[in-house]
């Protein structure tokens, strides 16, 4: 039993990583050749990519619940989510059609890392370095003066972690919407029925968790997208008191998955 398990998890990594290094080139000249059009085209690679990725480790995507709220706002959209997998960054794009905040480290992960970091810098992702407070404000400025014509995605927990462990979110990304008030905040619940089995937590290292992901012989999900919050839901509070309510939103739907268990 235990060589089946290798089996398929060196099967699914070299799939993975033979579809990536086919498909990088590819998506770099594409993206160069029509950088001035990178905004439109690269979600839309994204998509593609992460739909096969998603094949690849037997995601099922069992129900997206609300999806009409997505459609009816469109452009101006920054999505907060929950984070439990490096597979949570396939899933919103693939029905999305979204780029990504993401931690600076990322660029530096060993080859792989190198290689999507460039390309997704290209097709307009924006990279946080954590450490830096200067940092983190410009990057929040940033978003709120790029956000208006693009589906940007944030983990405000920071890393990821299992439903049972759920982290707070942080507050600074909240304050997007008053340096931008034609942004809408799109809360968004992943749930996963195999969590304890795929979420990504200490002390495991990365390599570990995406050998638990790769042994699993189906992965099922559930998107749930929450009503958008806008400007008008500031007015009274602060944007820690807004992070509260956004975090509660999103926790909501995972807290009674536990209950219900």
């Amino acid at each position: 039993m235990q060589r089946k398990v290798i089996f398929k998890c060196v099967v699914k990594t070299i799939i993975f990583l033979l579809v990536t290094i086919l498909l990088a080139p590819i998506y770099f000249l594409t993206l160069l050749i029509f950088y001035k059009w990178r905004e439109h085209i690269g979600p839309e690679l994204v998509r593609f990519y992460s739909k096969i990725c998603l094949i690849i480790f037997r995601v099922h995507i069992e129900e997206v619940r609300n999806y009409e709220i997505f459609k009816k706002a469109k452009k101006g959209i920054l999505i907060i989510s929950n984070h439990a997998s490096f597979l949570d960054i396939f899933v919103l794009s693939s029905i999305f059609g979204s780029v990504f905040v993401s931690k600076s480290e990322v660029k530096y992960y060993p080859v792989i890392g190198q290689i999507i970091g460039q390309i997704a810098w290209l097709m307009g992702s924006v990279f946080l370095n954590r450490d830096s407070s200067r940092e983190r404000i410009k990057v929040i400025k940033t978003i709120a003066n790029t956000c208006s014509d693009r589906i940007l995605v944030v983990f405000p927990q920071g890393t990821t972690s299992r439903v049972t462990e759920q982290l707070p979110f942080n507050r600074g990304i909240f304050k997007v919407i008053e340096l931008n008030p034609d942004i809408s905040i799109l809360p968004v619940t992943l749930h996963y029925r195999e969590d304890a089995e795929i979420a990504w937590h200490k002390p495991q290292s990365f390599r570990e968790n995406a050998m638990r992901v790769s042994a699993q012989d189906n992965i099922h999900v559930t998107v749930i997208a929450h009503n958008p919050v806008c400007i008008d839901d500031y007015r009274g509070k602060t944007s820690a008191e807004v992070c509260r309510m956004v975090e509660q939103i999103v926790a909501e739907p995972l807290r009674v998955s536990c209950i219900s268990r």
